[in-house]
């Protein structure tokens, strides 16, 4: 195994709830609220603000509140 130059040490972990099935939920929310959201920003890349680009901005709208409720985030302290 790599050195890890303490980063490793940096890292901390929130988890929002404790009930770990609602945690599930945020995080596959957040999943696909992440990928909606870079696929918006590359419509808006190429000028593209039609059906596509509304709908995936309104996906990330929905189901990035269910990830900050209940996901799990990283914290990185450099």
């Amino acid at each position: 195994m790599a050195k890890s130059d303490g980063y490793l040490k940096k890292i901390t972990k929130h988890q929002r709830t404790k009930i770990l099935p609602l945690r599930w939920i945020g995080n596959l929310c957040g999943e696909i609220a992440g990928n909606s959201v870079v696929k918006a920003f590359a419509l808006q890349d190429q000028e593209n603000f039609g059906y596509r680009f509304k709908f995936h901005s309104k996906v990330w709208h929905y189901l990035n509140k269910p990830y900050s409720w209940w996901g799990t985030y990283y914290e990185i302290d450099l």
